[in-house]
Parts: structure tokens; C-alpha cells; sequence
């Protein structure tokens, strides 16, 4: 059987177990890119199955970077 190429925020909520409005805030933050149809909100699975990969890497720590002591005013 072919998958489907979009998926709603219905379907998305019971693929990944998790609450709908988990999946519109992921949405209207911009981490999970979709388009709207409507009034319903349609999201490629690809873009599903990166931001379920994002989710679940852990988060790295942001690096330290050396600033010049005559630079460091202008931060």
C-alpha cells in the first residue's frame, strides 16, 4: 500500500502519539512546516518524519566562542 504524501493534523497526532495542539504549536512555530487548505492544516510526511527525527536528538549544548576584549561592547 502507497503512502500518503500529506497528513493531516489528525493523523499526524495519532502517528506520533502525542496531544493536537502539540502539533498545531509545532506548526505555527515554524518547526514543522505546513500549508492550509481551508481551515485544515495539511503537513508533507516528509517534513513528519524530520521533525520527529529533531525532536527526538538530543539537544546540543551551544558552543563558546572567544570574543576579542575590544569587541565586547558592541554585543
Amino acid at each position: 500500500m502507497q503512502q500518503k504524501r500529506w497528513m493531516t493534523v489528525e493523523e499526524i497526532r495519532k502517528e506520533q502519539r502525542m496531544r493536537r495542539d502539540t502539533v498545531v504549536a509545532a506548526m505555527l512555530a515554524g518547526e514543522l512546516p505546513y500549508e492550509q487548505r481551508g481551515r485544515i492544516r495539511y503537513a508533507r510526511r516528509c517534513d513528519v518524519e524530520a521533525w520527529e527525527l529533531s525532536r527526538l536528538k538530543p539537544k546540543q549544548e551551544k558552543k563558546r566562542i572567544l570574543i576579542h576584549p575590544a569587541l565586547a561592547d558592541l554585543l
